[in-house]
């Protein structure tokens, strides 16, 4: 079912302890291409940022403004290492992505010039329960899975070290993206 996904639109609800009210946050994700667009919203939040390619903007208290070169570059990053997107590129075979098995419960996912990409613990069943990118070995801890009638996916997660937790509402996926949804403008 992986394979035929090629956008993502996420619905959560955060608990993060550097706010002090749960809040909506809603992803919008192209697997094709580095485009992501991300809304944090409650009533007293409101915070957008998207990337298109290289170069991206951001919302903050009614102002916008260009991303860094570098804030860009960590967008980008996040595309690249988000879970959503490596199922999908694992359930096409991409020829770019290597998974190894490391040990009973650990698969390792690796891009083809070597670099870790993602991690995952998989329980008895093959299932999640623990996630990580890049060389954070911390990762996230996720919840039993869940369906949205095309794929299944973790239904919540949550990591200690940064102490936040999500529990999604919605999870819509498409064959493409649906021409509604703008990277470029907030």
């Amino acid at each position: 079912a992986w394979a035929q996904v090629q956008f993502v639109h996420v619905e959560a609800v955060h608990d993060d302890i550097a706010i002090a009210e749960p809040f909506t946050n809603k992803i919008w994700n192209d697997f094709t291409a580095p485009r992501v667009r991300f809304e944090a919203k409650n009533a007293s939040l409101d915070r957008r940022r998207a990337i298109s390619g290289d170069k991206g903007w951001r919302w903050r208290e009614g102002q916008v403004s260009a991303l860094t070169p570098e804030q860009a570059e960590d967008d980008r990053r996040w595309w690249e290492a988000n879970i959503y997107r490596t199922l999908h590129r694992l359930a096409v075979n991409d020829p770019d992505l290597t998974a190894r098995v490391i040990d009973e419960h650990r698969l390792e996912i690796f891009r083809a010039d070597g670099k870790r990409l993602n991690w995952f613990v998989l329980n008895r069943r093959g299932e999640p329960t623990l996630f990580g990118t890049w060389d954070n070995e911390t990762g996230a801890a996720f919840g039993p899975l869940a369906s949205n009638g095309t794929i299944k996916y973790p239904k919540w997660g949550a990591i200690s070290t940064d102490p936040w937790r999500y529990e999604i509402v919605r999870l819509v996926t498409a064959a493409s993206v649906p021409a509604d949804v703008s990277f470029t403008t907030p």
